[in-house]
């Protein structure tokens, strides 16, 4: 398993599609690192390490988890959901969590889906105050650019590009790879923004959006 991916193992419930239980779903610190000042960084696939249909979301969930903040966000939406019938679905795609400025922040890749029609791939950039994650209005430069490099790049990506060796599966990373590292080694997040924002031409079949 790619160490990009730090996996903690969930049980689903009983519920309707085997809903994950997401009290339980906790971060670690994982070995990628945008930049200095990204003290804790975690990337989560849920299409990858979630089981069966447990990246779809069709109710609300404890408001205390990230995920809970984003089903509140729908929660009238998820409410049209019966037993027997479910009309709306938050399609979960993958999470970013990292630290900026001492504040952690939260970045969901979704998408929404109703009447099996799907929406373009969306973002809710979250934060942490003590105990309470809250959906986050404010924005600077970084977050910006950090929200942009997630909204295009999925997990494998990122790996490919925080990577040390060469992947010959992915010849174009490869290229741009010394553009976006420090001399140390670590992923510059403003960097990688740059490149992908001037080479999507080159990158178009990596992109996600």
């Amino acid at each position: 398993m790619k160490n990009i991916l730090l996996i903690l193992l969930l049980a689903s419930s009983n519920c309707l599609l085997s809903q994950l239980d997401y009290n339980s779903f906790k971060g670690e610190k994982s070995k990628i690192s945008f930049n200095k000042e990204y003290t804790y960084s975690n990337i989560y696939d849920y299409r990858v390490n979630a089981k069966y249909e447990d990246s779809l979301m069709i109710r609300k969930y404890n408001i205390n988890t990230p995920e809970g903040i984003l089903s509140n966000k729908y929660s009238l939406e998820l409410s049209e959901n019966k037993k027997d019938s479910v009309v709306f679905e938050v399609v979960l795609h993958s999470k970013l969590m990292v630290d900026i400025n001492r504040e952690r922040h939260c970045f969901i890749k979704y998408k929404t889906r109703k009447d099996n029609k799907s929406s373009d791939i969306k973002i809710v950039n979250l934060t942490k105050e003590k105990d309470t994650w809250r959906e986050n209005t404010d924005t600077n430069n970084e977050i910006e650019k950090t929200k942009q490099v997630f909204l295009y790049t999925d997990v494998n990506m990122l790996f490919e590009f925080y990577n040390y060796f060469d992947n010959p599966n992915f010849p174009e990373l490869n290229n741009l790879k010394p553009l976006v590292k420090e001399s140390n080694g670590t992923l510059n997040i403003g960097k990688l923004y740059e490149v992908i924002m001037e080479n999507r031409a080159t990158l178009n079949q990596y992109l996600e959006n």
